[in-house]
């Protein structure tokens, strides 16, 4: 898929690229790991919009290893 991004944030696509994302979007289905970040996500919105902030940690991830 060919996709030019321009400054601020503008992107755009190919008249095929876009009709091929069209359908991603209609028809594609979330993998597990999406769901899981948007549980998170809504789980900290409420928190903000209930207290006013949101507190979090960070935490490395371990490397994956690629096979070659």
């Amino acid at each position: 898929m060919a996709i030019k991004s321009h400054a601020f944030g503008r992107v755009t696509l190919t008249k095929d690229d876009a009709a091929k994302f069209a359908r991603q979007v209609t028809y594609g289905r979330a993998k597990d790991v999406a769901k899981t970040t948007v549980e998170r996500g809504s789980a900290m919105n409420e928190e903000f919009q209930s207290e006013g902030k949101v507190t979090f940690k960070l935490r490395r991830r371990a490397k994956k290893l690629v096979a070659s």
